[in-house]
């Protein structure tokens, strides 16, 4: 019988194997340059939606995703609302906001 802290070491370990520090390194390099999130996964061979689940595993990486979604963030969209999420900002405001209003 599995322990729930061995789920939860063998989730970060399998998530660490999926989604190295290369790879996370590589994104995060992606969005500084400008390129939008979704695109920046999808050239590295991942869903947005994979990459937010590692980042909810990993939580060094989440912050430091968090950080650069909010620094890379474009200034002229109304943060933190289902507009800015849906002209594609993808900053944690944002993300708030649609799951709020699911």
């Amino acid at each position: 019988m599995n322990h729930p802290v061995d789920d939860a070491e063998q989730l970060i370990e399998a998530v660490e194997r999926e989604f190295p520090p290369s790879t996370r390194s590589r994104l995060i390099a992606k969005l500084r340059k400008g390129i939008h999130f979704d695109d920046a996964a999808r050239e590295l061979g991942l869903s947005p939606q994979r990459v937010f689940s590692a980042a909810r595993v990993l939580s060094a990486f989440g912050s430091q995703l968090d950080a650069t979604l909010l620094a890379e963030r474009d200034p002229a969209l109304p943060h933190g609302t289902l507009t800015g999420y849906n002209k594609r900002c993808r900053c944690p405001e944002c993300r708030a906001a649609l799951q709020r209003s699911l």
